[in-house]
């Protein structure tokens, strides 16, 4: 895989919260969490995780815990690690 910025990796978490968000995408920044400001469920975090890991060829299930806070900051922090480890 080519290079990946910041930007692509939130770009890519915030495209596929707001797919799966009932009302298809209210605003929120990259702060915002998960659960408590964004009002995803757990299908839609996985769903989230699930693209990250195949978009950027990471693996991402040891870290997924549903009871942490995760924000679109917050797992681009983690993808941005994964693929440091892997370089």
């Amino acid at each position: 895989m080519s290079t990946v910025n910041e930007t692509q990796i939130k770009e890519t978490i915030r495209t596929t919260l707001e797919q799966m968000l009932s009302d298809g995408g209210a605003e929120f920044d990259d702060d915002a969490l998960f659960y408590e400001d964004v009002g995803a469920d757990s299908i839609a975090i996985v769903q989230v995780f699930l693209t990250c890991q195949e978009t950027f060829d990471v693996t991402l299930a040891d870290e997924l815990n549903l009871m942490e806070p995760i924000s679109v900051n917050s797992l681009t922090a983690l993808i941005e690690r994964k693929l440091a480890e892997r370089a």
